[in-house]
């Protein structure tokens, strides 16, 4: 099978050898002589289906197609890994406790850097950040990208060995915690962001110049003000209809006009908040057939 992970890196390395391991395991794993080494064989396989994961969710989270064969393996291994009905605790084997959001303390934070598989404490911790900044930004494109690009740069200077695995775990609990500050940001406006109303807020404040020009509080109203145009105008089929596209495009610009929005700013900002409206769209439909 043409192999399409990528440079021959150290991961790359590690999932052939565990590819060729369980080949041979697959032969050889009736006899009774090996059956003081079938616990180790299972915990390398637990280990090759997390890799898969990672693979898969590190693609999805940017944006790219999962490959069809990485998508084989992926069922493969979870169907051969949950046959049995002994699934691996990651937390477990990992020797740490498991992670919150509500206790990442300098007690956790030394206990996980101490772990007696640091490997699986940090795939621990990615994966619980993946799907707490998932829940929390739900809907909100622009902060859902940074969340993923920071967990993703995390693990690259990881994988490429810029930062040790006491460092890396530090980094990521770190970040666990701005993910934990997320459900709060809208309170800090006055009056306070709705969910939806912060990220359009987050889709016009993404480019830093137009925040340093009209200020959060501005930027803020012309959100608010969005989000209304979003629920009297957003209708279920509106993506495919040329015609309400160009009503809702119409209707942010002559808004950024009004609260002199820097023109040079307007193009990028519009289809940010475009691509922002798409996201909510089904929830603002579901919420009128209501």
């Amino acid at each position: 099978m043409q192999r399409s992970w990528g440079e021959n890196t150290l991961a790359a390395r590690f999932r052939s050898i565990l590819s060729r391991l369980a080949r041979v395991w697959a032969l050889a794993s009736g006899r009774d002589s090996l059956a003081d080494v079938h616990s180790e064989i299972k915990f390398y396989e637990e280990v090759r289906v997390w890799m898969a994961k990672y693979d898969a969710m590190d693609r999805q989270n940017r944006g790219e197609p999962v490959p069809e064969d990485i998508q084989r393996l992926l069922a493969s291994l979870i169907d051969s890994s949950t046959a049995t009905g002994d699934v691996l605790d990651i937390y477990e084997a990992a020797g740490m406790p498991k992670p919150s959001l509500e206790d990442l303390t300098s007690e956790f934070v030394e206990k996980t850097q101490k772990a007696r598989n640091p490997q699986l404490a940090i795939e621990a911790l990615r994966a619980m950040l993946v799907d707490e900044s998932t829940a929390v930004t739900r809907h909100n494109i622009v902060r859902q990208r940074a969340f993923s690009e920071r967990i993703a740069e995390l693990m690259n200077k990881y994988t490429n060995q810029q930062l040790t695995s006491a460092e890396v775990i530090a980094e990521l609990v770190a970040l666990a915690k701005d993910v934990a500050k997320e459900a709060q940001r809208g309170e800090t406006f006055e009056p306070p962001l709705r969910s939806d109303e912060l990220a359009v807020y987050d889709a016009i404040a993404h480019n830093e110049s137009a925040v340093n020009v009209q200020g959060e509080d501005t930027l803020a109203q012309i959100a608010r003000e969005l989000v209304q145009v979003m629920r009297r105008d957003v209708r279920t089929d509106w993506t495919v209809r040329d015609d309400v596209r160009a009503k809702l495009r119409s209707s942010i610009k002559r808004l950024l006009v009004k609260y002199k929005y820097p023109p040079d700013q307007q193009p990028g900002a519009i289809k940010l908040v475009m691509e922002q409206m798409e996201s909510l769209a089904p929830k603002f439909a579901a919420e009128r057939a209501a």
